[in-house]
């Protein structure tokens, strides 16, 4: 049996600093994944706004491993 997990990762880069960042939960599905995805990304736009920050590039994607490997 083919055991499918989704990993939400992002690559922002904020205020001349660059990083990728990996959810420490998973998901069954990709659905499930993106939505994880896109409140990520509308959380870390409302942190940049608080400080006053900007951010310069803020993308986001699932990693789909499947029986344990990429």
């Amino acid at each position: 049996m083919i055991q499918v997990i989704f990993i939400p990762v992002l690559f922002v880069c904020m205020n001349n600093t660059c990083e990728f960042m990996q959810s420490q939960t998973w998901f069954k599905t990709e659905p499930q994944c993106r939505v994880a995805v896109e409140s990520q990304k509308d959380n870390l736009r409302k942190m940049a706004a608080k400080g006053n920050a900007v951010i310069a590039q803020l993308e986001g994607t699932c990693i789909t491993l499947k029986n344990g490997m990429l």
